[in-house]
Parts: C-alpha cells; structure tokens; sequence
C-alpha cells in the first residue's frame, strides 16, 4: 500500500525543496505596507537551483549606486503582481533571503527575485493589471491621466504567438510551497483569525485554489514569452479532507502535478504545521486535498496540451497512477448518478421507510408527534446573495473560485450553526464541478439546505450550497456551482433531517452516498499519513 508521510509527497519532491529550494521574503516597509499587504507577508517557495548561487552573489555585489534601479524593479514587479492579495498565489522562484529589516536586505530580496524571472514571468492567477486601468483602456480615462484610451490601446499591432512547445515536466518542476508565518505576524494573523480564536477554513480554501492555479501555470510554463498563452481554469475539486483540528500555528502548503492527461491536471497539496523546535523539518499533516486543473488556448479556447510527465521513481508512478484511478471513478460515479439513473433497490426501500415515518407526523389524525430530535429539511434553507465584484477576479476577469468557495463555506458553516445551535467543525469539501466562470457584475444567489443528517448519536451532517448567476441585464439565472461540505457537532449529536418529498429524498440519497464515500475517503488518506482514526 502506497503510504503518504509527511516528508514523501513525493519523497524526491521533498528532499528537493529542503535541500535546494529557495525562500524569497518580500520586504515589509512603511512606504509598501499598503500597497503590498498580503504580499509582503508571506514566503513563497518553490525550486530553482541553477539560480541559487548566482542570485545571492548578485545580491552581494549590488553597490548603493544601483539602488535606484533596484527600487525600480521592485515597483515594477509589484505592478506585475498587481492586488494586494497577490503574495498569496504568486509562485516566484528564487534564492533564499532572510533578512527583511534595511535598505540593504530590500536589494539583496529585490535582486533575488529579478533573478528569479528569467524571462519575465510570474505565476498567479491574481489580475496583473488594476481595474482602473482596465476601464480606462476600454472607455477612456476619466481623468485623462490613467493608463491609455481606447483610441491608443486600438492602434497598437497584435501581438503575435508562437506554437507552445511541450517539454517533459517533473513533480519536482512544479512544486511549490506558500508559507504563513501566524506566530510571529499578527498582521497576517489578523486577516485569517476567526471569533474563536482558531483560522478560517475558507481563507484557507481560497489560498488552496490559488495555489493550484500557480501551480498548473508553473507546470505548462515552457519558457518563452511569446508562446500561445494558456487559461488555466478550476475544473473541479475533487476531495478535501481535514485531518486534525485547525490551531493557531504557522503553516506551510504545498502541492504539485501528480498527474497530466491532455489538458486536464491533477494538483495534490497539503497543509502541514510547521514546528517551533524543528522550523526545517515538515510537521504534522493538517489537511490534504486534490484539485483537477484544465487547461485551454487563450485564444481559440479550445482545449489545449500541457505538458507531459516524467516519472522518476515508483513513488511518482504510484502517485500517476492514483490521478488515472481518480479520473476513471469521477466518470464513473457522473453515470451512475441519480439525476441519470433511478435509485438502488435499497435506496428505494428506504425511501418508502421514510415516506411511512413523515406521513404519520404529517397526518393530523395520527397521534405520533415529530420527535424533538427531527428536523424537517425545508426548514433548514439559508440564502444569500452577493455582488461579484472586480476585486475578486482573476487573471482571465472571471470571479477567482477560492472566493467562490469561501463564499459557499462560510454560508454552510452559518447553516450547519443554526442546525445544532452550537459552533460545527469542519470535516470536508466533497467533489464540486465548476460548470460556469463567474462574470464580473453579476449576482452570485447562494442557496443552503442541510441535506443528509443521520441522527441516532451520529455527529456529522452534509450540508449542500448550490451557487447561481444572475445575470440581471439578460435576465438569466443559471447554476454555476454546487458544493457539498461535511460538519459534525462535537459535542452532542446532530439532530435527523426528514424530507418530505421526492426532489428532497433525493437531496436525502445524494448526501448519504457522498457522506459515505467521503468516509472511506477520510480513512484512506488516515492511514496513507500514518494518523490514527
């Protein structure tokens, strides 16, 4: 059996990182604290030794009269980042710096990441260019002093791409690692700490999904700056499992392409404690999960390669091998859905115990009562709504799907709060299809129903958020996503959902057979890490 520690992901990969990959630390000044927030706060790792010594030696060597260039560069690679919240996805490669509090170490980091962009890159799915901008190129500026007008921005020739080359690609190419330091900056704390005292899951998630999206660009990266440019969009995530309670602790996640078909990705990441005693070494494994990446030409929008794998070791083609697996049990598990296929004979016989037990509560000449412990599930809906806006995009002017996600999650925690009158603990994001971007404007309708709790002592419930676009000027609303999260109570047991009719019998099945699937899930991933139950 393939087992997963917390230094084999893959064991190469690992002793990689550790060995030879490098640490960039923005520079956290007055004059950039508000334009760089987020960024300046966290440490990006990944690999890139031909660039190692040559980097630290090129930071040395930077006299005082090079430090206007360098101050130049700097703005100018912030630019490129473009918001605030831009540290948190940008997958930079350089050479390792720590020291962050002088003019001094600013060039050293500078230099060090100018090196780490050999040809001008950099990997994010954050927007690179302001809104602003944005709307000044396409209506004009305002004010006649930001960025071009339209007339100006017309004039320019296309640019012109080259055929994407394909290269082999390793899982130690793409690693890359993000580390959040919420010991020792309170700043950054402050952004992700929730009411009681613990970290939010769904920033969390939001920086999981940036991560993959880093990741995969990495991954198809060929090298050139005027090969035929790429959209990476989530296509799904397939499983996310929490394995033990989320403390205040600095952090570190990882990840990188554990499997590549033709355009489709498998992204395998983890969040890991980092020790206070052994700050090199990996701690205890938090949270594991598996995103699947696609990839499409940007400018024909047909689906396009990525590149190929090469597979070092067993462990690599293990890893491969469970991508395939995972992609035959989705197609799988779409045919044999019930929105395709009727319910199983068992299913069906207990729809009908279920259909026995309500009618006699609903029955007013029946002397049996609900019991106090049975929640019908029409009563238990929560909705919002919410406008996308442009700060939320991503590099393509789509709604970023981390914010998505962290939308659906904290609607489904406020849910499963209302449902045991306490605070829930999350267990786990099933498998959700992105089946449409997001535009900017439109009305985002989030709809909550607790969707399949068992009851009689058992603590975990599944909770379904289902996302819609409303498009208020073409008068459309369509389904965007659906979500599918598992609390449990942990302290007393979970009241029992009924459902009353058959589209909520349904709902009642789809949960029951997720929830047990995902527990298998669960445990498998228990005892790859090595984790007791």
């Amino acid at each position: 059996m393939l087992r997963f520690t917390t230094s084999s992901l893959p064991s190469a990969a690992t002793s990689y990182a550790r060995n030879m990959a490098t640490v960039v630390r923005m520079p956290s000044t007055a004059m950039l604290n508000l334009a760089t927030r987020s960024l300046a706060r966290r440490t990006i790792t990944t690999k890139k030794p031909d660039l190692f010594s040559g980097s630290n030696r090129h930071a040395r060597e930077a006299s005082k009269d090079a430090k206007d260039a360098i101050e130049k560069t700097r703005n100018e690679l912030l630019d490129k980042l473009g918001s605030s919240s831009a540290g948190k996805v940008v997958a930079t490669t350089g050479p390792q710096t720590t020291s962050t509090s002088s003019q001094s170490a600013t060039a050293e980091a500078t230099a060090a990441i100018n090196s780490a962009l050999p040809h001008g890159k950099v990997f994010t799915v954050r927007p690179v260019t302001s809104w602003i901008d944005k709307l000044a190129n396409q209506h004009g500026s305002p004010t006649g002093t930001l960025g071009h007008t339209a007339s100006t921005s017309s004039a320019e020739p296309a640019k012109k791409y080259q055929k994407r080359e394909l290269a082999l690609k390793t899982m130690q190419d793409s690693y890359t690692e993000i580390i959040l330091p919420f010991k020792t900056d309170k700043a950054l704390l402050e952004e992700y700490i929730n009411v009681g005292g613990s970290l939010r899951h769904g920033k969390i998630m939001e920086d999981l999904d940036a991560l993959a999206g880093a990741i995969s660009y990495k991954h198809t990266d060929d090298g050139k700056t005027d090969s035929s440019p790429l959209t990476i969009v989530t296509a799904s995530v397939d499983r996310m499992d929490l394995l033990k309670p989320l403390d205040v602790c600095d952090l570190r996640l990882s990840g990188h392409v554990s499997y590549a078909g033709y355009s489709s990705m498998e992204i395998f990441m983890k969040m890991e404690e980092i020790s206070e005693d052994k700050p090199g070494k990996h701690g205890d494994t938090i949270l594991v999960a598996r995103f699947s990446m696609v990839a499409r030409d940007a400018i024909t929008g047909k689906a396009a390669q990525v590149n190929p794998m090469l597979l070092q070791n067993d462990t690599e083609k293990k890893l491969f091998q469970m991508g395939e697996d995972h992609k035959a049990k989705k197609r799988a598990a779409t045919d044999a859905a019930l929105t395709k296929r009727p319910p199983t004979q068992e299913e069906r016989f207990l729809i009908h115990d279920l259909y026995l037990e309500y009618s006699q509560y609903d029955d007013p000449q029946s002397k049996t009562k609900k019991p106090d412990d049975v929640e019908w599930m029409a009563d238990t809906k929560m909705s919002a709504i919410h406008i996308m806006q442009p700060q939320d995009r991503n590099i393509h002017d789509k709604i970023f799907g981390g914010y998505l996600m962290r939308l659906a999650y904290e609607l489904a925690f406020c849910n499963a709060s209302v449902f045991i009158s306490s605070r829930p603990t999350f267990l786990a994001l099933d498998e959700i299809s992105f089946r449409k971007p997001v535009p900017i404007g439109t009305f985002l309708a989030l709809d909550s129903q607790i969707a399949y709790a068992e009851g009689n002592g058992h603590h975990s419930f599944q909770v379904m958020v289902k996302a819609d676009v409303l498009d208020v000027k073409k008068g459309t609303r369509e389904t965007t996503n659906t979500f599918w999260f598992t609390f449990t109570d942990p302290i007393k047991g979970a009241p029992r959902i009924m459902p009353r009719t058959y589209a909520e019998s349904m709902m009642y099945l789809e949960g029951k057979r997720r929830r047990m699937v995902g527990a298998q899930l669960a445990g498998m991933n228990r005892r790859n890490l090595g984790l007791k139950k």
